[in-house]
């Protein structure tokens, strides 16, 4: 039963995977090959050029995507250069993804009948004159994009092959035992680093700032420098909770009396499923069953929800007004009833009532303190109520007038400290507070708010102070503080490179001028936290030997040269194996392709073109 939300998801992924792949047969068909050896290209995936043509089409087309979708939001969005970047970064990974699917589902030899390929061709509207296959309009076609009849069909069947792996892996359980243990491989596998620290703050003394640096980033920052709007604000806060009431034991029994239905025990039912792909399959296991066979026995052996079937079918016990649809249509009331087949989003299950647990009326002695509290929360929300009425007509009647409804009230009121946008007290940091606080329109008189989670205030702007620039005298030290930290930062990372320049090529002046040393070394897995882990991971085997630096910088500026060491697996139990296997083989369509991608992208040779595309 719960797999079917899982399943969902996993149609959108593979559908939008396939989507592209579908797109670029048309795209790679038509563009790729005319002057296909001068023409300019966006990368290279082991061998194999993705044109610049085929990419700006592909642009376009997820443009026209993102406008259906964004509607109005896209044409602001379309400005934001991040926003461009990242819709670049995804068409360019796509259609690399595109590639090492159809270079890997070609190493398969899956079969393709020609016949699919005669029959895609004749039925094209592309080769179609008067409504029917024009022979001649076919090769004309050909010859315009420099292709042979031979070329154009291998083509065919290399992006119909590709269509055939994902929509084979799609429908159905297929995982290559080869994938299983890459899975395996990607999970397990490990990679050793060693860091080197170089942290600006050790470079800040040695700067040097001039009063005209200071002074020219005052007057260019000068909107930056000031003090803001300040509030002094008086207040009362009221909670429900500061209403302490109590009950007597008369109460209590005429509460019990006068509610007696509330207090018994709602009656349930406790069922166990057997959940089958096929109605055949199904009937087999209803036939098993009338012949006294054992249902948990049975459950655990062919039932495919993955949580119940490890407890013999058990799902636990449900409330009788909580029972889903397919319990109800099972109409199950005695102790051990087997259901019929029940139809279940194209699946079917068999439902056993195992046992009832009966509606029972509770004794007074069992629900005292529960009816005592209920008693007492109900006096305080009264109090609460009643106070909260006061004030609001209060309020109403004397507009103004802070201190003269405090005193009729017998409140007392607490008071701020200065504070501004920034810097709100905890007590006051409500949406609906600082929307008053803040609000020049309405912060001159009192105002009565009621919080949602049982409390309110009664507030009252005592004081404001408006918004001030600052001098040049006044943040002068902190400006040249700043600048300091910025050229440090500045020469820190560049320094960081050529460290990494000259270590790539076997020497180490810089890194012993600067008394660097690695740390001890630091296992991490694809699956950290760490801060770098993505950088880590995305990095290529070393070959021949080759160390691989890169330059990290973490969220405190400091910048870290990192050596990958080490890749290793760690070795996983024969348990944890079949672990794997099981969760692959539940339909966790996603994580397949997500592995393929991740095994492909791993072993291929990527290159990228830097063009002005975008």
């Amino acid at each position: 039963m719960t797999k079917y939300l899982k399943l969902r998801s996993n149609r959108i992924i593979i559908k939008c995977i396939l989507g592209i792949i579908i797109l670029s047969l048309i795209l790679t068909t038509i563009n790729s090959y005319s002057n296909q050896n001068f023409e300019k290209y966006v990368a290279i995936v082991n061998g194999e050029k993705i044109s610049l043509n085929t990419f700006q089409n592909m642009y376009l087309i997820e443009k026209e995507k993102q406008k259906k979708i964004l509607g109005k939001k896209f044409f602001a969005l379309n400005k934001n250069k991040q926003f461009i970047q990242a819709t670049y970064n995804y068409v360019l990974s796509q259609l690399i993804n595109n590639i090492l699917l159809e270079q890997y589902a070609s190493k398969i030899n899956l079969d393709i009948n020609d016949n699919k390929v005669k029959k895609m061709i004749l039925n094209s509207s592309l080769f179609e004159k008067n409504q029917k296959f024009n022979e001649a309009k076919y090769f004309d076609y050909l010859t315009s994009i420099n292709l042979t009849h031979h070329e154009y069909i291998n083509l065919i069947k290399k992006k119909l092959n590709t269509e055939y792996f994902i929509n084979t892996i799609t429908n159905s359980n297929f995982v290559l035992d080869e994938e299983k243990e890459n899975l395996i491989k990607l999970l397990s596998q490990k990679r050793r680093i060693k860091k080197a620290i170089l942290d600006p703050v050790s470079f800040v003394n040695k700067q040097k700032i001039s009063d005209s640096e200071s002074y020219d980033y005052f007057y260019k920052n000068k909107n930056n420098f000031y003090i803001p709007e300040q509030f002094k604000v008086e207040f009362v806060q009221i909670k429900l909770n500061d209403f302490k009431t109590q009950c007597n034991d008369q109460e209590i029994t005429q509460w019990y009396e006068k509610n007696i239905k509330q207090y018994s025990t709602k009656e349930q039912h406790r069922y166990s499923i057997i959940q089958v792909k096929e109605k055949n399959h199904a009937l087999s296991i209803l036939h098993r069953l009338d012949n006294n066979e054992d249902f948990s026995k049975i459950a655990k052996e062919e039932s495919i929800d993955p949580i119940s079937s490890k407890n013999g079918g058990d799902i636990g016990w449900i409330y009788v007004d909580l029972m889903s649809e397919e319990i109800k249509k099972a109409n199950l009331n005695q102790n051990n009833q087997i259901s019929n087949i029940i139809p279940f989003h194209d699946q079917f299950l068999i439902i056993k009532l195992n046992e009832i647990k009966k509606s029972e009326q509770k004794k007074l002695s069992e629900v005292y303190n529960k009816i005592k509290q209920e008693i007492e929360t109900k006096k305080s929300i009264d109090l609460y109520d009643k106070i909260q009425k006061k004030i609001s007509s209060d309020l109403d009647k004397n507009n103004k007038q802070f201190n003269i409804i405090l005193k009729e009230n017998n409140l007392t009121s607490q008071e701020t400290d200065w504070f501004d946008k920034n810097s709100i007290p905890k007590k006051l940091n409500f949406p609906k507070l600082r929307k008053i606080i803040f609000n020049k329109k309405i912060q001159s008189y009192p105002h009565f708010i009621i919080l949602n989670n049982n409390q309110s205030f009664f507030i009252n702007i005592k004081d404001v102070k408006n918004k001030k620039m600052q001098t040049f005298k006044d943040v002068k030290n902190i400006i040249i503080e700043k600048l300091k930290l910025m050229k440090s930062i500045n020469e820190t990372k560049t320094l960081s490179k050529k460290i990494i320049s000259e270590l790539k090529t076997g020497r180490t002046n810089l890194f012993k001028k600067f008394n660097l040393s690695f740390d001890n070394p630091e296992s991490i897995s694809r699956y950290d936290s760490n801060s770098m882990t993505s950088t880590v991971f995305s990095l290529p085997h070393p070959k021949d030997g080759k160390k691989i630096y890169f330059l990290h910088k973490d969220k405190n500026k400091k910048f870290f040269i990192v050596l990958l060491d080490k890749i290793y697996n760690e070795k996983f139990s024969q348990k944890e194996k079949n672990v794997v296997h099981e969760y692959l083989e539940k339909n966790f369509i996603e994580m397949i392709f997500d592995a393929i991608l991740k095994n492909l992208h791993e072993k291929s040779i990527i290159k990228y073109e830097n063009i002005e595309i975008i």
